[in-house]
């Protein structure tokens, strides 16, 4: 095989590879490399392999195998970034050259934290609900009391628990059926005016408790959605459920929906707590809560399931915040013109 076609073989590939002269420069890399590294083409021929990864532990391993002559192998956290990779470097001695490989393992490793995170999130969820029922039964077990109040107290506590033992085996089971794409809408054409009054509505005993003001504005003329209402109305209820919750007396909470090209946009903004810019990118991971110290308020999943449920309606959801000042919470349900 010619080196044209051996080079445009290398360059389909999904790794990174380097070809390296003894001083280390560059003599090819392929398209993968360039792109992991970040490297223009018309760059590469003038470039040795530091100025290519800038990253001393890489350069490190090739130092290695040049001056022993045997192949090297080492996992790489790329210094400032949130980069994993597996290097591979071999000595092509009748071309007294060195192939380099990469791998970049940093979507393996992400999808690795996320499992450990959900292990050790359901595991957390589950223990506080468990330990509270194990206790009560264990002083029942002990002696049930002479009260009957307080024995009723004990019955309502384990009832409590379980409770919330369903709900998160319920929504559990749903956010697993949604991420596997078994769950169908039942779509029907609907005024979204009427729909989101009708949340706003349901929730306005729990905004009053907190002296909370909800300020409503519908853009008039919306088109009807083809959607599922018993879903649409568990994200808006999800949605504004949190702010109340996260929003300190005497705030306030503004719900808006209005037409724009293609589709609705609906947003729920508060004065609430806010989330921190770290944090932002990862409130639509299921279990994942933004205040830790709340850890007793909800399952942390129904923004993940409100994705899902977004997303299967061929819309968008996202959030803006500033920490200390609100957040608004935005998502689109697309429409036939």
């Amino acid at each position: 095989m010619s080196d044209t076609g051996f080079n445009y073989l290398l360059s389909l590939i999904e790794e990174g590879v380097f070809v390296l002269g003894e001083r280390r420069e560059i003599l090819y890399m392929n398209r993968a490399a360039a792109h992991m590294f970040e490297v223009a083409g018309d760059q590469n021929r003038s470039m040795s392999f530091i100025e290519a990864v800038r990253d001393y532990e890489c350069d490190a391993l090739v130092k290695k195998c040049i001056s022993t002559g045997r192949p090297q192998s080492a996992s790489v956290k790329i210094r400032g970034k949130n980069q994993y990779l597996d290097l591979k470097v071999s000595p092509d001695t009748e071309s007294h050259s060195y192939i380099v490989i990469v791998k970049d393992l940093s979507e393996k490793r992400h999808l690795e934290e996320i499992r450990r995170d959900f292990i050790s999130n359901v595991s957390h969820e589950f223990r506080t609900p468990i330990s509270s029922i194990k206790l009560i039964a264990e002083t029942l077990a002990d002696g049930a009391p002479a009260d009957g109040e307080v024995y009723k107290d004990f019955l309502h506590k384990i009832d409590i628990e379980a409770e919330k033992l369903a709900r998160m085996t319920d929504e559990l089971t749903e956010l697993a059926r949604m991420e596997n794409d078994e769950v169908l809408l039942n779509r029907d054409a609907l005024k979204i005016d009427a729909l989101t009054k009708q949340v706003v509505q349901r929730l306005q005993a729990q905004s009053d408790k907190k002296n909370l003001k909800i300020v409503l504005e519908i853009e008039e003329g919306l088109p009807d959605l083809v959607i599922d209402q018993y879903r649409i109305e568990q994200v808006l209820l999800n949605i504004i459920h949190n702010a109340i919750k996260f929003t300190d007396p005497g705030g306030s909470i503004s719900v808006r929906v209005k037409k724009q090209e293609g589709e609705v946009l609906f947003s729920v903004s508060d004065t609430g707590i806010g989330i921190a810019a770290d944090e932002l990118p990862r409130i639509f991971e299921r279990f994942y809560k933004v205040n830790k110290a709340r850890d007793d308020e909800g399952s942390g999943l129904g923004l993940a399931i409100s994705r899902h449920i977004i997303t299967a309606h061929g819309g968008r959801i996202w959030a803006e915040s500033v920490e200390g000042k609100g957040s608004t919470f935005f998502f689109t349900l697309p429409f036939v013109s």
